[in-house]
């Protein structure tokens, strides 16, 4: 059967000539005019949504802002606006040399090159030469990824004597036109409680308002009129309150669980919005305040990280069928910044940070058995010695299970690939065996875990049997040959 044919005014051969250019698979037939199509249909929805704009501003001409603006309000990713008027182009001929009579000209527009030095020694503009004390001076911002501890640079204990705090709970002067009054109350109480402006108690009239909040973000279904615009605070509130106190970022975290789990709003669109902020509190160090706060109801980073790890295995386990590579992209993620090497505290501390490498086991350990086994256990449990030798060398003040939630971590992860322990079996495991073969630190914290050390030790002793045999199996086969 043919393919259907579709009629449009984009060309299907500009489909055909960017597929060309980029390292994928050739199309198959029909596919650059049904992709041609789909084109088209975008296009038209953007000019539509200028087109808005355009009435609005009373204007009849459509400029480049409304396309900006349409892009915006749409969730797709904005173009720069040129300026105006744009310049006139200087193009430059450029002969090919050809074997006929006729020589080829191709025209091109010639790259204008700046050096750097004699653009520094040209004179300031008028108005900051005739200030006093104005100059040029050179200094690093950062080396190897570590900030130099100069007073050009801020002090990172010292960075904004304020709290930070969430993106603003007022809705921008471009979704008011858009949203009924009613919406946009609903948004600005309900982005309000989520993250009240100060510490809760459990029995405060903040924690009841924000449970609340909570409440109606997991199970009201008129958050689908408020979607987009509180997926983005979220996104927004988490990136800038990664140095918050750590029981602002939990309740973001307890917010986007909520969302999460709402079953009336349709999420897809706007995973990869939710994905990079939980990420970030996984894997970035320093999280939270530093110094950090003593306060008992604040929890840890440690927490904080487990909390967002399982908020980010809802997420693909729930959209994971639905796009096939979100899963293998977060474990390829995982994986590099779990095998990056260590670097210096960007705090002065003595010892690197080791949150990136928690935050990679425990998330990891939320996104099942398969991931576990292939990153984390490796052949015969081949990774854990050198999780165990890492761990040894960014704790350096001894083992116990709360100087040590690397090691934590990687029990964790190991629970997730063996077997449940039964009720009426009591474990029996040598511990010099475990650190003989996976590393002392680890022997050490499994001192009270014997069923998860009885385990992995038969889990690895399998594997080495299995290759045993396989080998010699191997091996017979070449001599009958």
């Amino acid at each position: 059967m043919p393919p259907p044919q579709t009629t449009g005014i984009y060309p299907s051969d500009s489909i055909t000539e960017v597929a060309q250019s980029l390292p994928l698979d050739p199309l198959g037939a029909g596919s650059a005019d049904l992709l041609a199509g789909d084109v088209e249909y975008r296009l038209h929805l953007i000019i539509q949504e200028a087109k808005k704009f355009m009435v609005n501003g009373k204007r009849g001409t459509l400029m480049p802002e409304d396309v900006e603006y349409a892009m915006d309000a749409l969730n797709v990713e904005p173009i720069l606006i040129p300026p105006r008027p744009l310049p006139l182009p200087q193009f430059q001929a450029l002969t090919i040399p050809s074997s006929s009579s006729h020589p080829q000209q191709i025209y091109h527009l010639p790259d204008d090159e700046i050096d750097f030095a004699t653009y520094l020694k040209q004179p300031l503009p008028a108005g900051v030469a005739n200030s006093s004390g104005v100059k040029w001076k050179a200094h690093w911002l950062a080396v190897e990824g570590v900030q130099p501890a100069i007073k050009e640079n801020p002090n990172p204990t010292q960075r904004g004597a304020s709290r930070p705090q969430p993106s603003s709970t007022s809705l921008r002067p471009q979704a008011r036109t858009q949203l009924p009054q009613e919406l946009q109350l609903y948004f600005t109480r309900l982005t309000t409680a989520l993250v009240p402006p100060s510490p809760t108690g459990p029995e405060t009239e903040p924690e009841r308002h924000r449970l609340a909040a909570l409440t109606s973000l997991r199970t009201d279904v008129a958050v689908a009129g408020i979607l987009v615009y509180v997926v983005k605070w979220l996104g927004e509130s988490i990136q800038k309150c990664l140095m918050a106190p750590t029981g602002t970022i939990g309740q973001l975290v307890d917010a986007v669980e909520a969302l999460v789990g709402n079953e009336g709003v349709f999420l897809e669109p706007y995973v990869h919005i939710l994905l990079p902020p939980l990420m970030s509190i996984i894997l970035t160090v320093p999280l939270g305040p530093h110094p950090s706060s003593s306060s008992s109801n604040q929890p840890s980073p440690y927490d904080l990280r487990l909390h967002a790890s399982q908020v980010l295995g809802k997420v693909a386990e729930k959209y994971g069928r639905s796009y096939p590579g979100l899963v293998p992209r977060l474990i390829s993620t995982l994986s590099k910044s779990l095998n990056s090497p260590p670097f210096p505290s960007p705090l002065g501390a003595s010892n690197p940070p080791s949150g990136r490498y928690e935050g990679s086991l425990l998330a990891l350990s939320c996104l099942g058995k398969q991931a576990v086994k292939s990153t984390v256990w490796g052949k015969a449990g081949e990774n854990i010695s050198r999780i165990d030798d890492l761990a040894g060398r960014l704790y350096t003040d001894g083992g116990g299970k709360k100087r040590n939630p690397l090691i934590r971590a990687l029990i964790k992860c190991l629970s997730v690939i063996i077997n449940p322990k039964p009720v009426d079996i009591t474990p029996q495991a040598n511990l010099d065996d475990v650190s003989e073969a996976f590393g002392p630190n680890l022997a050490n914290m499994l001192n009270k875990k014997l069923w998860t050390a009885s385990e992995i030790l038969r889990l690895r002793r399998e594997e080495l049997e299995g290759e045993g045999e396989g080998g010699g199996v191997d091996g017979m086969e070449v001599d009958q040959a």
